[in-house]
Formats: C-alpha cells, sequence, structure tokens
C-alpha cells in the first residue's frame, strides 16, 4: 500500500512540474560539420506557459553571415493552460573556414533569464573558393579617335 502511496505521489508531482512548467530555452543546428559551400540552419525554439513572450537576445554568429530569417509561433491552450511556442531560424554562410563556437542566446520572462548552451560548428573548405572583391582601377582617361572629314551621304 505504501509503494502505491509513493507512486502516486510521484507521478502527481512530475505531472504538476510538466502543468505548470514555466520556460525553456533551446538552440539547434542542422548540421556541426560543413564546408563553406555549404548552409546552415540555426533555430532558437522558446516554449512558455507565458502568453506573451518578449524577443531573445540572439546570439552573434561570429564566422557566419545571416542570409535570411524568420520567425513562427503558436498558442494552445489546453485545459485552461496556456502554451506557446516561437521558433526563430536563422540560414547562415560560413565567411571561413575553422571551428566556430555560436554562443548562447537567452531571454529574460518575469526577471528570470533564461540561455542556451553554446554550439561548435566545424568548416571545413569547400570546393568553391570565396570570390575576393575585384580590385578597382583607377579612372583611364578616354581614347581619341583622330578626327576624319565626314563625307556627306545622299540616298536615292
Amino acid at each position: 500500500m505504501k509503494k502505491i502511496i509513493i507512486l502516486s505521489v510521484i507521478f502527481t508531482s512530475l505531472f504538476i512540474a510538466e502543468a505548470f512548467a514555466q520556460t525553456s530555452i533551446k538552440a539547434e543546428v542542422d548540421k556541426t560539420i560543413v564546408t563553406t559551400d555549404d548552409i546552415i540552419t540555426y533555430k532558437l525554439i522558446i516554449t512558455s506557459s507565458e502568453k506573451n513572450i518578449p524577443e531573445p537576445q540572439p546570439p552573434k554568429f561570429t564566422g557566419f553571415k545571416i542570409i535570411s530569417s524568420a520567425q513562427s509561433s503558436t498558442v494552445s491552450f489546453i485545459k485552461g493552460n496556456v502554451k506557446t511556442i516561437v521558433v526563430y531560424a536563422f540560414v547562415l554562410i560560413p565567411t571561413d573556414k575553422g571551428t566556430f563556437k555560436i554562443e548562447p542566446s537567452s531571454i529574460k520572462i518575469k526577471n528570470e533569464t533564461f540561455s542556451t548552451g553554446t554550439l561548435e560548428i566545424e568548416v571545413k573548405q569547400g570546393k568553391v573558393k570565396p570570390k575576393a572583391e575585384p580590385e578597382q582601377k583607377p579612372p583611364q582617361p578616354e581614347e581619341t579617335q583622330p578626327e576624319t572629314e565626314e563625307q556627306p551621304q545622299i540616298t536615292l
């Protein structure tokens, strides 16, 4: 009988903890080893029992350039509880080869700060080398053609 009571208390506490879970933030990338030819998708996923979620502090993408970004959100009401999921997606291209760390992202909700972990991406040289900026040539004076005497043309 004691086992049943103990198990009931454990399961009830787990259920209550899940039902009242406040906020979580998670970062993920689709690839951790890429070449300079590849693109990477970085997602920041925020789940909260708050209806309105403030903007997070995104990381600095050292070694990468953001070429696109998007945001989606879902708010659901289940048995009187609110569950909000917001996903920020960033499409990145490497700017150099090497190993780069994407530092944590954070969000502050109700005076509590939540952070992600650090992600490490290894970038290897791809097949296509990055194009160097073309050198700027100083303007050249235009060449002039020797003046020739023009003959009038008559059309019959």
